[in-house]
């Protein structure tokens, strides 16, 4: 076995996954991968041939004895908090009993350490639904006995794109004062973060991009690049996705990510800097095409 042991990463086949493996690979180290799909095999075998396909949240049996012989598990498994990705799975499904049965069976095979990609707001006193799933495996987690830790990204500038995407239907909606600053991070940049923890890390990381900017200030960004123009939301208003010229078919938990989008735009969310890539940058490179 390679130096440092063989690393387990879950949520694979995702931006954030697979630039993780992406980066692992070129430092010589030996992977697993999880993934739910043949697309997901496909796109990891590059990476690896030891590449499992389950569902981590409902098939337990499927994943016993993933963690056989890993010394450190990465997750980046998660539900997709975008309006307009469909998903049959709860946050509850896919954040917290998902990542709950791959500890287990951590724990069982006596795995060394444990690095959890979860949100900024996990700790918020607020009971999203969305941050309750993470903050419940993050108390999971912390009792395990495994060492670990829990990075909080501020937001990915993916994470953006519904913006954008309302941008290309020409408004660009602005909840609040648009006064919250924040510095989102790119997953490149991100993955950087994560990979640096593998042998230590802090117990809990507040990561955030290289720039602060307002709500205001990147929504501007976004009618320089993509067009479109900013209609500022009143907060009670928020929710009211007729107000805002929205398509009328949303994901599955509309409700919940809304009451989370609001919170997080309305309040600042800044971690500590990391990374080069900026936000113009990363829209500067969208290719607008593929996304709808």
């Amino acid at each position: 076995m390679k130096e440092g042991g063989k690393i387990l990463i879950v949520g694979a086949s995702g931006s954030l996954g697979t630039e993780i493996i992406h980066l692992l690979t070129e430092e010589g180290k030996e992977i697993r991968a999880l993934t739910r799909s043949d697309k997901g095999i496909s796109k990891l075998s590059k990476y690896t041939d030891d590449v499992w396909k389950g569902d981590a949240a409902k098939d337990q049996e499927g994943i016993r004895g993933i963690t056989k012989n890993i010394t450190t598990v990465i997750s980046a498994l998660g539900k997709s908090v975008s309006l307009f990705t469909p998903s049959e799975e709860s946050f509850m499904e896919s954040d917290f009993r998902a990542n709950r049965n791959l500890l287990k069976d951590a724990v069982k095979h006596r795995v060394k350490r444990f690095i959890y990609v979860s949100i900024m707001g996990a700790d918020s006193s607020k009971d999203f639904s969305i941050a309750r799933a993470h903050k419940m495996f993050e108390k999971e987690l912390k009792s395990s006995g495994i060492a670990y830790t829990i990075v909080r990204p501020v937001g990915f500038y993916s994470g953006l794109n519904d913006l954008a995407i309302m941008a290309k239907r020409k408004v660009i909606p602005l909840i609040g004062s648009g006064e919250a600053k924040t510095n989102s991070i790119h997953h490149k940049d991100l993955a950087k973060v994560v990979v640096s923890f593998i042998t230590n890390g802090p117990k809990i990381a507040k990561v955030g991009g290289p720039n602060v900017h307002t709500r205001r200030e990147m929504a501007e960004m976004i009618k320089e690049i993509v067009g479109g123009e900013i209609i500022e939301i009143p907060e009670p208003m928020a929710k009211i996705s007729a107000s805002l010229g929205l398509p009328k078919i949303f994901s599955e938990g509309i409700n919940d990510k809304l009451d989370y989008f609001t919170f997080i735009t309305t309040n600042d969310m800044i971690g500590e800097s990391n990374g080069e890539i900026s936000f113009r940058e990363y829209l500067g490179n969208l290719d607008l095409k593929k996304i709808t």
